[in-house]
């Protein structure tokens, strides 16, 4: 029963994350992401996957902090540092071995994904971290976390067909000036 209520975590964290790729308002993804990394948490420590687990702890802590950019405390570039300081103490405290790496870096990546206020950059970096997070996914038997990393990869080539390549076609065809918040 343990097995069966962490996959059903991992499986409802995947729809949260997949429902995140295609927020077009930056807080509004930072959100459903914290939603998703919460039920990761409890997902990852079920499984015993320690190492993401911590990692998924610090992303809610980041998601939270990020979304808070319209507060004079939350855009102290000092959390970009906090957050990054916080991966690599929780990644080497958690250590499992050379998968535990791809983790570390793919949170690395991603806290500077998540810090930038450019959509169209976040989307495109939303291709490369599934990619690094897969093998432990694969490795601990997490079902929610291999369908995670395979639809974020597909919701975000969604998003940036949806955001970048139409809205961008739209606008030259029209020639109007595109929104400089969503370019590379």
């Amino acid at each position: 029963m343990n097995d069966l209520t962490a996959q059903v975590l991992g499986i409802l964290a995947l729809v949260a994350m997949v429902l995140s790729y295609q927020q077009k308002d930056r807080k509004r993804l930072l959100w459903f992401q914290l939603a998703s990394n919460a039920l990761f948490v409890a997902h990852y420590y079920l499984i015993d996957a320690p190492t993401m687990s911590v990692m998924c702890i610090v992303n809610v802590a980041r998601s939270f902090v990020f979304s808070q950019n319209d507060t004079r405390w939350g855009t102290s570039r000092l959390w970009l540092y906090l957050f990054l300081a916080l991966t690599l103490a929780g990644g080497i405290w958690m250590w499992e071995g050379p998968l535990s790496l791809l983790v570390i870096v793919a949170t690395l990546l991603l806290t500077v994904t998540l810090y930038s206020d450019n959509l169209a950059f976040m989307r495109k970096m939303f291709l490369v971290v599934p990619l690094l997070y897969i093998a432990y996914n694969i490795a601990s038997g997490s079902v929610g976390g291999i369908g995670n990393d395979v639809f974020c990869i597909i919701s975000a080539l969604i998003a940036i067909w949806r955001f970048d390549i139409r809205k961008k076609a739209s606008e030259e065809a029209s020639g109007t000036e595109p929104d400089k918040s969503e370019e590379a």
